[in-house]
């Protein structure tokens, strides 16, 4: 069997991501590719990330696979969906896995998907491909994690099952399947700096109510530090990057793996500037330390409101006062501090809008970035609120990120809280710096004219 691996995210058709020139590699189906070939499974991958759709269609003319796995995430439903067609014209067997794939399983089927894997990939991959050397596609009873359609159309869900691996045993991702030179050389020409990305843990074990735990549950399993730092050594003797991203969901998880971490490092004279998500519960001043002598120097930390009513409904477990005072120690150890800000969520009023505004702006993150509240699918928002759901239009034609809530504000409101945001964290900003005075003037002058529209649309609901 020829087995092609690939994504159908294209950074030509990302008009944000264009703007800031920062991608990361699939690291997901390098896993996958890495794991495969370690079991004498021979699989290509096809990144798509510096391509386009139709040059991804000539590549799989070429090589004329008999399966594609495809990584389904909710920025790229659309070109997953021409792709299951190009499936099925071309009597291709498509396995999707990923989060868009494995909560919206019936609807992925009932349009053309031959196969789901739901959850951590490696082992129910290998087992599919190893059952269809032998059964159809319509006959992969028994394997867990795996859903499809038997010859008579019923959907069959083999059910879930936790991966029983320590990350230590799986091979590191195969990097070398895709020209990595092409994110280095992005990163270098952008930014100044070569970073590669990498994960020491798997999951997170927290219960934010907005948040996807569709591949890994609310689980957090991490490799070793000696695992991980084996796995720098490489990086650095092949790719000689800069800088590292750390993608896990939360880094800042456990002090002790942190110290064993640091003092490898330091035992192998490693030293790389790096930059993490974390936590501001899990930011005293012995981790703040830690980081700081590991080389971060920016960390991420979920802020999301400024409203501690909001905090609490999201179940976030994190109080304000934690956020500004993990503010002040980042700051006093020089690590960047940037916050992720969320408007929109369930029974945010205006009061707990202009809060986020006021936190924001007297917070004065190195950076921050804001976005809209949307109910993915798997999550407990979306269990607490399916019947608010509007759905704009039919399945095929909306992202998940799209669908609206009842009787919240209009997109437009949110549109210039945002702006008024982004005001009012500048105004400060120059204000401390004394900047520049015309700069602070427009800065005050949009923030009223924001207010101004505000008091215009806050009395529209949508629904």
């Amino acid at each position: 069997m020829k087995i092609v691996l690939t994504h159908t995210y294209f950074l030509e058709e990302d008009e944000n991501e264009k703007l800031i020139m920062k991608p990361h590699p699939p690291l997901g189906l390098l896993y996958l590719s890495a794991h495969l070939k370690r079991n004498k499974v021979d699989v290509d991958v096809y990144d798509a990330t510096f391509a386009s759709f139709s040059g991804l269609i000539d590549y799989l003319d070429q090589a004329e696979p008999d399966i594609i796995g495809i990584h389904c995430n909710l920025l790229t439903k659309y070109n997953v969906l021409k792709l299951i067609c190009y499936c099925q014209k071309n009597e291709i067997t498509s396995i999707l896995g990923g989060p868009d794939a494995s909560t919206q399983i019936d609807e992925y089927l009932n349009f053309g998907a031959d196969i789901i894997i739901s959850g951590e990939g490696e082992e129910p991959l290998l087992a599919v491909l190893k059952t269809l050397q032998t059964n159809t596609k319509n006959e992969l009873f028994d394997i867990p994690n795996v859903s499809f359609k038997t010859i008579e159309g019923t959907i069959v869900n083999n059910g879930l099952q936790a991966s029983r691996h320590r990350l230590d045993d799986y091979p590191f991702p195969d990097r070398r399947a895709i020209n990595l030179d092409k994110y280095l050389d992005t990163w270098e020409s952008h930014h100044g700096q070569r970073t590669i990305s990498l994960i020491t843990a798997r999951g997170c074990a927290f219960t934010c109510k907005w948040c996807s735990h569709s591949v890994y549950g609310f689980t957090h399993r991490r490799r070793t530090p000696a695992n991980v730092v084996q796995e720098l050594k490489i990086l650095i003797a092949e790719y000689n990057p800069t800088h590292l991203w750390i993608a896990d969901d939360v880094f800042t998880v456990n002090t002790h793996w942190l110290r064993k971490f640091q003092k490898l490092m330091q035992e192998e004279n490693i030293y790389l500037p790096f930059e993490c998500i974390g936590r501001a519960d899990r930011l005293d001043e012995d981790i703040v330390m830690l980081l700081k002598e590991l080389g971060c120097y920016r960390i991420w930390i979920g802020a999301e409101s400024g409203s501690q009513k909001i905090l609490d409904a999201m179940s976030r477990k994190v109080s304000k006062s934690q956020i500004t005072q993990s503010r002040q120690l980042c700051k006093q150890y020089g690590i960047e501090y940037g916050i992720f800000v969320m408007f929109g969520y369930p029974g945010e009023e205006l009061e707990d809008i202009y809060d986020t505004i006021e936190f924001v702006r007297d917070l004065q993150p190195d950076q921050y970035l804001t976005t809209v509240a949307y109910p993915l699918r798997g999550t407990k928002l979306f269990e607490e609120i399916q019947d608010q759901i509007i759905y704009p239009s039919g399945w095929t034609d909306h992202l998940q990120r799209e669908l609206e809530i009842k009787n919240r504000f209009i997109r437009p409101l949110y549109s210039y809280a945002i702006k008024k945001t982004a005001s009012e964290y500048r105004k400060r900003q120059l204000s401390r710096s004394n900047g520049n005075k015309i700069k602070q003037v427009y800065h005050s002058l949009r923030s009223v004219y924001c207010d101004y529209r505000i008091k215009q649309l806050v009395n529209v609901r949508t629904g």
